[in-house]
C-alpha cells in the first residue's frame, strides 16, 4: 500500500493524474468451519491480492481473461469461460489482475 502511494503522490508532485488499480469486488455468500464461498467481480483492471490459491474451486458465471504475476515477476494469461468450472492447482503464490475487457464474475469456493 506504501508504493501506491508513493506512486501516486510523486504523480500528483509532477502534475501527473495518478492510475489506481481497484480491487476486486468479493461478496461472501456463505462459509462453514471448512469452506468458504465468495462471490467475485472484477472489472477490466481491477486486481486481486498475492495469495497462494490452491485447492480453490472457482465457476465461472461471466469470463474473460487474467493475468496472474508470481513472486518472482513471471507472468502467465488465462482465459476462462462462462460456465466453465476449475479447479486451481497452481502451488505457487500469484496476484491476478483482469486484462481484459469485459467484466468476470467468479463464485469461488475457497478451503480454510
Amino acid at each position: 500500500m506504501k508504493i501506491i502511494w508513493s506512486i501516486a503522490l510523486f504523480s500528483a508532485a509532477i502534475g501527473a493524474t495518478p492510475v489506481l488499480a481497484a480491487e476486486a469486488t468479493q461478496k461472501p455468500l456463505t462459509e462453514s468451519d471448512k469452506l468458504r464461498v465468495i462471490d467475485v467481480i472484477e472489472k477490466p483492471g481491477d486486481t486481486g491480492a498475492m495469495a497462494t490459491r490452491t485447492g480453490q474451486v472457482i465457476y465461472v458465471v461471466d469470463g474473460g481473461t487474467f493475468e496472474r504475476t508470481f513472486a518472482d515477476g513471471s507472468k502467465q494469461t488465462v482465459t476462462r469461460k462462462s460456465g466453465e468450472t476449475a479447479l486451481i492447482t497452481e502451488k505457487r503464490a500469484y496476484s491476478v489482475r483482469n486484462a481484459g475487457t469485459t467484466t468476470i464474475h467468479l463464485i469461488e469456493i475457497i478451503p480454510k
